[in-house]
């Protein structure tokens, strides 16, 4: 594509070719615009960290990791709250009476799952448990496990991101609409905006020959990398759907349901039947909670999306070395797609090139602080 961003973009392009060679990443797609329009892209790098491996493209495939969670499951969601069948207070008990949901777990509102202020742990390995069960019982686990899982503080009473409020969170989607999370998602969400390759378990419906795919870490077989396998040791035992990880998709489809989020915000988006005032309330950060309903918002000082992106953005970033931001306020939006857990897992050094891309992104695009101008 030609890009709107004038001389400006050679920096970007410069700084995803520095991020390949100073080993932040083998892999890297990114994309910039403005108020919902793509005004640049590029790839760098190639998909794994062997030489004659493909190179990354904006259709390379990346595992999405906890996109997961803003952009399925809350999403599914935010659908479901558009179609009348539960709301941001409802009680997890009301919508998932099921016999396995603790009597702890049924009061918790789906905003306290959504904002991670349900007083769930962390993480557990759960697949521990997923694997020693047969194949055809372990999609259904996940949740039981979490239900199951006592808390660690009482409701709203503090922050903990958490990975087992979404796995529960999911059962909810399945439970109400009759689908399961990969279908819902598929068929009510991307397909009417036309996203083909976003999506749970890209393998069994896409042509993997015909694709690109950016490796993360080892499969099951020693030196094969993981491509188009999901990363996440939970979501994979589950069988590659969950609530909290297991979407790939390209770079491009993520911008594309980034910028609907963003218009649908201000108005002017259709296509899903999710009026403006649904999709506020999930973008409004909640009291005490420094997020919203299934998205982060920036943490001054120390943001990923550095020091340009205003109060009001929401966006979230994923251990496998993807993020986006959004500035509903100033209109910027950026995604960034990397494998950097393909280098190895303990590889952090996205923790430091993230801002530095995205204060780039924000200066190609004229936005600067207050005190920077």
């Amino acid at each position: 594509m030609s890009s709107r961003l004038g001389p400006q973009r050679r920096i970007l392009e410069q700084l995803l070719e520095e991020g390949r060679d100073q080993g932040v990443y083998s892999a890297a797609v990114a994309l910039v615009g403005l108020k919902g329009d793509l005004l640049w892209q590029a790839a760098t790098g190639r998909v794994s960290r062997d030489p004659d491996s493909p190179p990354a493209t904006p259709a390379t495939i990346f595992d999405l990791a906890s996109l997961t969670k803003p952009l399925a499951t809350t999403m599914a969601l935010m659908l479901l709250e558009a179609r009348g069948r539960l709301s941001l207070e409802t009680p997890l008990g009301e919508v998932l009476p099921v016999p396995w949901l603790a009597p702890d777990k049924r009061p918790l509102s789906l905003k306290s799952l959504l904002a991670h202020r349900a007083g769930l742990p962390a993480w557990r390995p759960f697949y521990e448990t997923v694997l020693t069960a047969p194949e055809a019982e372990r999609s259904r686990l996940l949740a039981r496990l979490a239900a199951a899982e006592p808390l660690k503080y009482a409701p709203k009473t503090a922050t903990l991101y958490s990975d087992l409020g979404f796995m529960l969170l999911e059962a909810v989607v399945e439970e109400v609409s009759g689908q399961d999370l990969d279908a819902f998602c598929r068929g009510e969400l991307y397909e009417p905006l036309g996203l083909d390759f976003l999506g749970f378990r890209p393998v069994r419906r896409l042509d993997r020959d015909r694709f690109t795919w950016a490796a993360t870490e080892e499969t099951s077989t020693p030196g094969i990398p993981a491509m188009g396998e999901v990363h996440d040791d939970n979501a994979r035992a589950a069988g590659g759907v969950a609530g909290h990880a297991g979407l790939f998709g390209t770079g491009p489809e993520v911008f594309a349901l980034t910028a609907w989020l963003y218009r649908a915000y201000h108005g002017q988006s259709e296509g899903l039947g999710i009026p403006p005032e649904i999709v506020r309330q999930f973008l409004t950060p909640v009291a005490k909670a420094c997020r919203t309903p299934g998205f982060d918002v920036p943490t001054p000082g120390q943001s990923s999306a550095g020091r340009y992106f205003s109060p009001g953005s929401v966006g979230h970033t994923g251990f496998t070395g993807t993020s986006f931001w959004l500035d509903l306020e100033r209109g910027q939006m950026v995604v960034l797609l990397t494998n950097r857990v393909h280098l190895s897992r303990d590889n952090d050094k996205i923790k430091a090139f993230r801002p530095r891309f995205h204060e780039a992104a924000s200066r190609a695009l004229g936005i600067q602080a207050e005190g920077d101008m």
